[in-house]
């Protein structure tokens, strides 16, 4: 073949593959990832809470999936983040409490995306070893370390900063992260991306944003179905940071008061949730985006006698995780699959045509979404105080929760079908002897490969 019809069949070849290449990226669908903080399961309009006013998280609901049985495998700040970001559990990635470092053997969702073609953004609470630009997401707004805060008052840094390059937040923290989100999606976009959004409401301190003071008022806000001033366990420390937000032993008033404060905050997230999803309809992204809002942990909130979270109970364990597929019919708008947070990753793989490595221990929802998938008979759960004031384990199916207090020995368990708010310890009842010793084998099989050892 002459030289010069070699260089334009050449060409013809280069430029065939560009377009296809172009047509391929068009094809894949952007990742609008909304993270709550601390967010008790039961304060969303769409969880059957019928003072709470969440419409924007209640309409997405409404367009996608509602998984309305979804836990983190760790109730506490940074491995429950770091079980999101991973699709593994705390004892896979290495991060069993807050301050230790994700496994560098750990899969890392804004990794695996950028590595596959995507912008990755940031913005918002990281609280994980490392920072967002060393982590895999390539671009960003302002962000937050972690640690104790008012969201008046957070430090934040500018995207690639330093310490020293911290500002005091001009708004409140909600305000400030969405303006920055809008922003990155109101821009151009060459390539598909994955906006990662971590809120810190409804983290304490629990004040409501300007303009929402006395949206809710105490007396209309009845406390938790399973309210109690103390805990009816040994193994609990009311010194631990979380515990002392509100009185020892708790009041049906203070835990109104405080109630009303943390509705407010998720009344003000749920409005600039909106502002989120009409960016993505005025740039012409809805249809190719993938919106999932999740919480990273629960919090009690007056349940049992407890504020926090690191808690086995249900209000720490669960979280309210919402899926929005734009090119999926979902079967139903409500599942009660048993899901985890570790489920994000792989989810977002399928949705990105991205291979799901096999260290991932996640499953995809988008089975369960098209209402297919295999749905989860158990999940196993950990909370580990290194100074051994409070350690956990538990296991959960769909009917029965087993609660081991490893430092006092107590054991619960509870039959979730007739006892949701999980009031009545059935452990050591005769006729659930048999259920009692396959829940312990099967935790005591869960531990030999995922605990300390």
């Amino acid at each position: 073949m002459p030289p010069l019809l070699r260089l334009i069949c050449f060409g013809f070849l280069l430029l065939f593959q560009t377009g296809a290449s172009r047509a391929e990226e068009g094809d894949r669908l952007n990742v609008l990832l909304i993270l709550s903080d601390d967010h008790n399961y039961r304060a969303l309009g769409c969880s059957g809470n019928e003072v709470i006013r969440t419409p924007n998280l209640d309409r997405l609901a409404d367009e996608g999936v509602y998984f309305n049985r979804c836990f983190t495998p760790n109730p506490i700040c940074t491995p429950s983040r770091a079980c999101l970001y991973t699709g593994q559990d705390s004892w896979t990635n290495g991060v069993t409490f807050n301050g230790k470092a994700i496994d560098e053997r750990s899969p890392l969702l804004p990794r695996l995306l950028a590595d596959a073609g995507y912008e990755t953004a940031f913005v918002g609470k990281w609280h994980n070893d490392g920072k967002p630009w060393t982590r895999g997401f390539t671009t960003g707004g302002r962000c937050w370390a972690g640690g104790k805060f008012d969201h008046f008052e957070m430090d934040v840094t500018p995207w690639g900063g330093e310490p020293e390059d911290r500002q005091k937040a001009d708004r409140y923290s909600t305000n400030l992260f969405t303006d920055d989100a809008v922003a990155y999606l109101e821009s151009e976009h060459a390539r598909p991306f994955c906006l990662v959004l971590a809120y810190t409401v409804g983290h304490d301190v629990f004040r409501a944003p300007p303009g929402y003071e006395g949206k809710y008022q105490p007396d209309e806000i009845p406390p938790p179905p399973n309210f109690i001033p103390k805990p009816p366990f040994r193994q609990f420390n009311p010194a631990i940071r979380d515990e002392t937000v509100l009185p020892f032993p708790r009041t049906e008033s203070s835990v109104r008061g405080a109630l009303a404060e943390y509705y407010a905050m998720f009344e003000h997230l749920d409005e600039n949730v909106g502002r989120l999803l009409k960016a993505l309809e005025e740039k012409g992204l809805a249809d190719s985006t993938l919106v999932i809002f999740s919480s990273v942990k629960g919090l009690s909130m007056g349940s049992h006698g407890i504020i926090g979270k690191q808690t086995m109970y249900e209000e720490g364990l669960r979280t309210s995780l919402i899926v929005r597929h734009p090119k999926l019919a979902a079967a139903n708008p409500v599942n009660s699959s048993l899901v985890s947070t570790m489920d994000i990753l792989p989810t977002v793989c399928e949705a990105a045509k991205i291979p799901i490595p096999a260290s991932v221990e996640g499953e995809s929802l988008l089975g369960l979404y098209r209402g297919g998938g295999k749905a989860r008979e158990r999940l196993f759960f950990s909370y580990h105080d290194p100074n051994r004031d409070t350690v956990t384990r538990a296991i959960r199916t769909n009917r029965y929760k087993l609660i081991q207090h490893l430092v006092t020995g107590e054991r619960q368990l509870f039959d979730l079908s007739k006892d949701p708010n999980e009031m009545v310890n059935l452990h050591d009842q005769p006729e659930l002897r048999s259920e009692q010793e396959s829940l312990n084998r099967q935790l005591l099989e869960w531990r030999s490969s995922h605990d300390e050892k």
